[in-house]
């Protein structure tokens, strides 16, 4: 699979499309004090009152330390409650309290505001059809094996935000709305990506930074930190092992002595050849269900969502760059 190839792949479509709604949202809601573990919370206890820690942070795919800061500040606040299951006491259950409502409120504003701008232009068809091709992937995903068919599908109204509804909706595809399955798809490909990363020895943040230099060899460490969303201080540590295993090269700036510019080794270029065909026999079973045609479909309108969610977040990144550098 070439590059150009993998980039427009659904698989690479859900997960960079989700990357950039949260983001997107994370910028719509900055001045209400809501990190993205907080309001990722929230808008799940919504619909998923009384689950346990462990089973949110599975689900949103939070390490537990930070996801506990998250529920600590959430509690301080007065917004949800955490309790002990009586069935068993190891086990903490977390349930959003009446006083939540004014913030999620203002969240689902922002998030119908967010949505009307990346969906401009699609109308009620091309999004049952989306959904019904990634309840086709997330049937594959959940079960390990890959569908015959698709699954009925009843389109609910679109969601104002993932896991937050206008009322509450039973288990049952009916309730399947393209948002929430979005968002479940990019969680468990996570899942089965990180699965295969581990049988060639590495993490999801270091395949990250290598796929980043490949797309692009010659970024500043400042700008991969921006695209693979990984703190400066982690990132710093994770070039510098990556570059003492062999992986990266860091070269000079000729504009710039002071700075530098990540590239591929070559030896690195030669193994992520044969590292992609793993990888692309994973993208044919998963695909294989939807066929061409909608394969095709699903994944051109994953790109448009995808660009306009682009031209609305890097005019704000440059603007906050701007105001950084006077």
């Amino acid at each position: 699979m070439a590059l150009s190839d993998l980039e427009h792949s659904c698989e690479f479509l859900i997960h960079d499309t989700v990357r950039l709604i949260r983001r997107r949202f994370d910028l719509a809601i900055r001045d209400l004090g809501l990190t993205q573990a907080k309001w990722r919370v929230l808008a799940t206890l919504r619909s998923n009152p009384g689950i346990s820690q462990s089973e949110l942070a599975e689900r949103l795919d939070i390490e537990r330390a930070p996801l506990g800061l998250a529920l600590d500040w959430l509690e301080q606040a007065g917004w949800i409650r955490r309790q002990t299951d009586p069935a068993d006491r190891r086990i903490r259950r977390a349930y959003l309290l009446d006083e939540a409502s004014p913030i999620l409120d203002r969240m689902n504003e922002r998030f119908r505001a967010v949505e009307a701008n990346y969906l401009r232009g699609f109308d009620t068809d091309e999004i049952a059809e989306m959904l019904e091709g990634l309840l086709l992937i997330r049937s594959g995903l959940r079960s390990g094996t890959t569908p015959v068919c698709a699954p009925p599908v009843r389109p609910a109204p679109l969601p104002a935000l993932p896991g937050i509804t206008t009322a509450p909706q039973p288990p049952t595809p009916a309730a399947e709305t393209y948002i929430g399955v979005l968002f479940e798809c990019a969680r468990l490909l996570n899942r089965r990506f990180d699965a295969r990363l581990a049988e060639l020895g590495f993490t999801r943040n270091q395949w990250l930074v290598i796929n980043t230099v490949r797309r692009q060899e010659g970024l500043r460490q400042s700008a991969i930190a921006e695209a693979t969303e990984i703190r400066p201080a982690a990132l710093g540590r994770l070039i510098d092992a990556l570059q003492a295993d062999g992986w990266l090269e860091r070269r000079s700036d000729p504009s710039d002595r002071r700075a530098n510019r990540l590239f591929l080794s070559r030896r690195a270029q030669h193994l992520l050849a044969g590292m992609r065909q793993r990888f692309e026999l994973l993208h044919a079973g998963l695909m294989r269900p939807l066929g061409p045609s909608r394969q095709q479909r699903l994944a051109g309108t994953l790109a448009w969502i995808r660009q306009r969610l682009l031209e609305q977040t890097l005019p704000t990144q440059e603007a906050r760059r701007a105001g950084a550098e006077r």
